[in-house]
């Protein structure tokens, strides 16, 4: 461990940091609403205080916008000690401490809805409040105090999950995407805590540090210690392990990918893949991820799905974590999960009027006219023309329920078990378009999760079906 002086580690820091905001500043330069100030994620543990301290002697005190995110899991006590001191310690430096408050019971709510857990549930609120702030004071970056013994945890939990090898690069200095820097990742926390001491500064200590039921926790207080008893070098081996897979990456580009950026969706053409190694391949997934999810995980086995699926180049739909990939007509997306329930949506409409209606799940319900020029060049043969006269009463598009069922050339079928058949992941079954009418389900669109149309038996005619009403599902591209 280097031994620093209070001018010689402030000096580093400056060095860092400056070229971190250039990065940023270059890659905004199309937002002339932001300033070049910084707002710091300030917890008031050591490393975030240490941030807080390097920013101001770096910036100076104008520039820099403490904000500290309460979620509201801690007992009031605790957390009445803790911002009084945080306060303290900003006002000492000449800055006003921002506290944002999560509603309660917000982030459980969120965990829940998401299948996540409480920490990773906290992050994604943390980091939107932050983001939130940023916005507000017309800030080039948020600032974030990962240092290197975070770096290693994060490699170290990547390898053990069997990460494909560009993830291996762990924690980058800067996402320019969601205008994040993170310029303590050369330093020790050692070093920022002799640093501390050296300017007669006090800090805070959360208690959930110590709770090993959070996988962070349990990893840096439990797995490591152990390995590194066995294997002295195992925090140096890792740090190489991260340099190397960022060589192995290095000149991938986020530019490169021309991402149409929508409201919790992303959107490009699947040829940027063309010519990609899969270390690239991979940091390009993460990136789109990144983009679309912020701080939620993801999952290395739905990376590796979608890796898989961009080299067959069939049009699928692949999610998990709250966010689905898509794969469709050469382009590659992703989106959040909608939290609305499919089951819940139904709109009746007139079957034979040309329509464009939004459905929930980032869908699009086209028919006559609007569905014609959609299809523009393609295959129709396997696309629904339904003679409209076939219809019998009220008319809607919905999503599939459970105990639907279509009379198809064969017989009555669950249309439950026909999904499975076509493959459906069990997840987006529910989120499969049907029409129907007082007879019952009369097609289901089950193209749009990588399986086929399929029409109900009282429509089929052996005249010619270009003749007939076009109805298709679609995704919704949305340029940001």
């Amino acid at each position: 461990m280097k031994s620093y002086s209070l001018n010689t580690i402030e000096k580093d820091f400056s060095d860092i940091l400056g070229p971190l905001l250039e990065s940023m500043s270059s890659y905004d330069e199309h937002d002339e609403d932001e300033g070049n100030g910084l707002v710091v994620a300030f917890s008031g543990g050591c490393d975030s205080l240490a941030l807080l301290c390097l920013a101001v002697s770096s910036l100076g005190r104008r520039r820099v916008f403490p904000v500290y995110v309460n979620h509201n899991l801690r007992n009031a006590e605790e957390l009445g000690n803790e911002i009084a001191l945080n306060e303290s310690n900003c006002k000492r430096l000449g800055l006003e401490l921002e506290v944002c408050t999560l509603e309660e019971g917000k982030v459980l709510a969120l965990s829940l809805s998401r299948r996540c857990g409480i920490e990773e549930a906290a992050r994604i609120l943390r980091y939107e409040a932050l983001e939130s702030k940023r916005i507000e004071h017309s800030c080039l970056a948020v600032a974030t105090a990962h240092h290197r013994q975070d770096q290693i945890e994060t490699v170290a939990m990547r390898l053990s999950s069997g990460s494909p090898i560009g993830s291996l690069r762990g924690i980058a200095r800067f996402d320019h995407l969601r205008h994040l820097v993170r310029p303590l990742l050369s330093f020790d926390r050692a070093e920022l805590e002799e640093y501390l001491a050296t300017k007669g500064f006090e800090w805070s200590t959360d208690s959930t540090n110590a709770d090993s039921s959070y996988s962070r926790n349990r990893f840096r207080n439990d797995v490591l210690p152990n390995v590194r008893s066995l294997w002295p070098s195992c925090d140096e081996k890792l740090l190489s392990l991260s340099r190397a897979a960022a060589k192995a990456v290095e000149g991938f580009d986020p530019s490169l990918l021309e991402m149409e950026i929508g409201q919790g969706c992303a959107w490009t053409r699947i040829s940027v893949f063309d010519g990609m190694n899969p270390a690239c391949r991979t940091m390009a997934l993460f990136c789109i991820w990144d983009v679309v999810m912020g701080e939620v995980d993801l999952p290395m086995t739905l990376a590796m799905r979608v890796l898989r699926a961009l080299e067959c180049g069939d049009d699928c739909r692949i999610g998990a974590n709250g966010g689905v990939f898509s794969l469709y007509r050469g382009r590659f997306g992703l989106s959040k999960e909608d939290q609305l329930e499919g089951s819940a949506f139904e709109r009746v409409f007139d079957p034979d009027e040309a329509q464009c209606i939004e459905l929930p799940h980032g869908l699009s319900f086209k028919s006559g006219l609007f569905a014609m020029e959609a299809t523009i060049g393609m295959d129709r043969s396997r696309m629904l023309f339904i003679d409209t006269t076939a219809f019998k009463g009220k008319v809607c598009i919905r999503f599939a329920r459970e105990g639907d069922c279509i009379r198809l050339k064969g017989g009555k079928r669950m249309v439950r078990r026909l999904l499975q058949d076509m493959k459906v992941p069990v997840d987006l079954r529910p989120k499969v378009p049907v029409l129907v009418d007082e007879d019952g389900v009369c097609a289901v669109f089950g193209s749009v999760f990588g399986g086929v149309d399929r029409i109900c038996v009282k429509f089929r005619t052996s005249l010619a079906p270009n003749s007939f009403t076009l109805y298709i599902v679609e995704y919704i591209v949305q340029k940001g």
